[in-house]
């Protein structure tokens, strides 16, 4: 038997385990894990738009209703900054597609830069909700976020116009 191969193959095995190890580790220390068993709200506060948002209701003259569960449209705000000509940045996912743009606000007022997005194919009807989703964020007049913690987004594109209904996802939604 040779012992220094056997000894080269045992300190490659421990170097091995030791980095799998501090990679466990690692990854563990960045999710959150609430200690009262209760959802970790990502909003801020009550008055804050930071956070990350998934939409539920696209309510317009229309076509008035819920979005379906099957398609996860969702708006994250990071910053909340009112500095003038301060841009905070908007991220999400248009239930097919990613985008990425700008916000500034004033009070209550919102302001939401042309986005842009991937360009995956996917079904025409999911493709057809997410631009009038878009459009609608693009399209942000105001913002409201109420006592239970829902932000609500009014909007004006074109003719039409619009709210948005997004409650406040939780730790465990975003993995």
């Amino acid at each position: 038997m040779n012992y220094k191969s056997s000894s080269q193959q045992l300190t490659g095995c421990i170097v091995t385990l030791t980095i799998g190890l501090v990679g466990v580790t690692a990854a563990n220390s960045a999710i959150a894990y609430p200690v009262s068993g209760k959802p970790l709200l990502m909003a801020q506060s009550a008055s804050s738009i930071a956070g990350s948002w998934r939409l539920v209701i696209m309510a317009e003259p229309t076509s008035p209703g819920v979005v379906p569960q099957a398609t996860k449209l969702t708006a994250d705000f990071s910053g909340n900054s009112s500095e003038p000509g301060k841009a905070n940045h908007l991220t999400g996912s248009g239930g097919c597609n990613r985008f990425m743009g700008s916000y500034q606000i004033k009070g209550n007022h919102l302001s939401i830069g042309t986005l842009a997005s991937t360009r995956k194919a996917c079904e025409e009807s999911i493709l057809n909700q997410e631009f009038r989703y878009l459009k609608a964020l693009e399209g942000a007049q105001r913002y409201e976020v109420d006592s239970q913690g829902q932000l609500t987004i009014f909007y004006q594109t074109g003719q039409e116009s619009g709210v948005l209904r997004f409650t406040s996802q939780t730790v465990r939604e975003l993995w």
